[in-house]
């Protein structure tokens, strides 16, 4: 695939020696830049990638969006909230009272439709900027620091002796 003729070379973007810091920075340009061809349809990015989800998977809970997301509770249901008030997604009560199952309505298939040609851009545009094998290592880094993240141990203090300190 031939480079984009705007670059920007290594030295201009310079180095970040934290992992966290350089996955939030490319996160936010590759953010920007959907969201940059996604506006003339009134959808972000994020929004745009929860109602693809829910086109593939049909209805389906909670739990299930934030693991494939990995979105907290609290995050999923404020996005989910705002899709659900411009009138894209459905969420109704599960067979558990406690579970919340999200779907598509109708004006959100029809608003996924017409931006899937805005998103392939983007894709394309990202694309255009990589050559095939970065394009096809950046999906494989993508899982492998989804996967190193997931499994690390957390930090804090442990849960029994954020215990024990609460009784005294």
């Amino acid at each position: 695939m031939k480079r984009s003729t705007i670059t920007a070379s290594d030295e201009e973007l310079g180095e970040l020696v934290c992992a966290c810091a350089s996955v939030r920075r490319a996160s936010r340009a590759v953010t920007q830049l959907y969201d940059s061809w996604l506006r003339e349809h009134g959808i972000e990015g994020p929004q745009f990638a929860l109602l693809a989800m829910l086109d593939r998977l049909g209805e389906t809970n909670q739990a299930t969006m934030g693991q494939r997301f990995d979105l907290d509770k609290t995050t999923l249901s404020r996005n989910l909230k705002l899709l659900q008030q411009r009138g894209w997604v459905s969420v109704n009560a599960g067979a558990d009272a406690r579970e919340r199952r999200a779907a598509l309505t109708p004006a959100g298939r029809r608003r996924l439709a017409a931006a899937r040609p805005a998103w392939r851009r983007a894709q394309q545009q990202l694309r255009a900027g990589m050559n095939e094998h970065e394009w096809d290592t950046m999906w494989k880094v993508f899982v492998a620091v989804t996967r190193a993240a997931r499994v690390a141990p957390r930090g804090g203090r442990p849960k029994a002796r954020a215990k024990e300190t609460h009784a005294r």
